[in-house]
């Protein structure tokens, strides 16, 4: 799109500001197209400078009084049809704009096309409404040119444009090549031809972009704001007749993101004061041996009924780090047990099974299992205890008899609680960066610059 002479509001202004009181309309000229005799409307005479003629798509300058022909384009596009014809008015955003020109532009490497309108209000200026897959945007050209810098992630270098009077967002490079006009009908404010092409460059920061379109004689920014169909159906009075979009467009908003960016912080809060509290509680666990007791056992046999004496476990709660220790070399030993309180005949009953196994095969050495095995018991009350265990053995070689070791610990330094609180935290965080980056994923993936490929992908 050429530069517009409109006025720089920002299509990202909402308010409802109300038309103003009716001004005469400029008047309606009827002439001849010079091409193919055809009766051609001129709506707007004095702010279109060329036309295109519905008949034989001859483009004329109007700004010519004798209607000069710019280009004769013969060939009918049937293929390319605008969904609201010219003259067709609509309120966005509060205000009240006719349609007065359609043209199709293109990609000029890569073939992608999307649509674009010309709308007009004498009052308010020109704006232009896009259309690409379904995805629609209002746009605006603005006087101040943004600026443009180079900033790092990780090992990629980007490229960013922004503007003081947006605060310190940066638009992030989308896109850049060049782009042709494919096909035009209606008015325009500068004498467009098809087949004429431009540089361009996108930047965009979601629901917003930034868009620059360079020529031999100029260079226009403007600013782009994601306006959803529901939206574009109201203002055209045409409910249910827009398709939906089925991909993600390159400014449309995303739900999952915007939830991610509120969450993410108080995510890291909640793990920050987390790993503060567990490293508290690291720091003052006690660690103290309450109770060993070492017992003598026959290799593959079975031992039952034996008792650990009473012992006292300090502190009003506090867990509790039962450690078995059993002479295994490719074999087994097995304690099932509970550990009971003296006064009021809780029990916790436990099992745990010390195994260790190695050899050598075609890979060499392996080995698994350990002689030593751990068991911790949670929020264990304090007071008078004792342990009640019976034991059995397997696989052993040697069956003269042997010991094996029982101890019980008080206020043993313990990950576990902080692990599933981190764990159960975290998923809903998880959950949301997941649907963010999907979403993300999808709006770059017609970008040459997405951040989430690397140059090896």
């Amino acid at each position: 799109m050429a530069g517009n002479p409109g006025d720089p509001e920002l299509p990202g202004d909402k308010s409802a500001v109300p038309d103003p009181p009716p001004t005469t309309k400029p008047r309606v000229k009827t002439f001849a197209c010079p091409s193919c005799g055809a009766s051609i409307t001129l709506r707007y005479p004095g702010a279109s400078m060329s036309i295109v003629c519905g008949s034989c798509s001859s483009i004329i300058d109007v700004s010519n009084p004798n209607y000069k022909i710019l280009t004769e384009y013969y060939k009918k596009f049937d293929m390319y049809s605008p969904k609201f014809p010219l003259g067709t008015r609509a309120k966005l955003r509060g205000k009240t704009f006719e349609v007065i020109g359609f043209m199709v532009r293109s990609d000029v490497a890569s073939k992608y096309y999307w649509m674009e309108y010309l709308l007009f209000n004498p009052y308010y200026g020109y704006r232009w409404l896009t259309e690409d897959k379904g995805n629609w945007t209002l746009v605006n050209t603005i006087k101040r040119k943004p600026e443009i810098t180079q900033s790092t992630m990780g090992f990629k270098s980007f490229e960013s444009a922004n503007l003081e009077y947006l605060g310190d967002r940066k638009f992030r490079l989308y896109n850049k090549g060049k782009a042709r006009v494919d096909f035009v009908i209606g008015e325009f404010y500068w004498r467009v031809s098809v087949g004429s092409e431009v540089l361009m460059a996108d930047y965009i920061d979601p629901p917003q972009m930034l868009s620059m379109e360079k020529n031999d004689n100029e260079v226009v920014w403007s600013l782009s704001e994601h306006i959803d169909p529901s939206e574009i159906e109201e203002a055209f009075n045409v409910k249910g007749r827009l398709a939906k979009s089925s991909v993600m467009g390159a400014i449309e908003p995303s739900a999952a993101t915007a939830n991610w960016k509120k969450i993410w912080m108080i995510w890291v809060l909640f793990l920050v004061f987390l790993t503060c509290a567990q490293y508290f509680f690291l720091a003052t666990a006690k660690n103290e041996m309450a109770a060993q007791y070492i017992g003598n056992f026959v290799p593959n046999t079975k031992v039952n009924d034996i008792t650990i004496p009473v012992f006292n476990l300090e502190k009003n709660s506090a867990n509790v780090l039962i450690n078995l220790q059993a002479p295994v070399s490719n074999s087994w030993f097995y304690v099932s047990g509970e550990l009971v309180n003296d006064t009021t005949g809780t029990s916790y009953p436990f099992e745990m099974t010390s195994e260790f196994y190695f050899g050598t095969d075609s890979d060499g050495y392996w080995s698994e299992g350990s002689a030593s095995h751990d068991l911790e018991i949670s929020a264990v009350p304090g007071g008078q205890y004792y342990l009640n265990i019976d034991t059995e053995s397997g696989d052993f070689k040697d069956i003269t008899p042997k010991q094996f070791t029982v101890s019980v610990r008080r206020d043993v330094p313990s990950f576990a609680n902080f692990g599933w609180f981190a764990f159960f935290l975290s998923i809903m965080p998880v959950w949301c960066w997941a649907l963010m980056r999907r979403d993300e994923v999808a709006r770059w993936a017609n970008s040459d610059y997405s951040p989430y490929i690397t140059a090896d992908s």
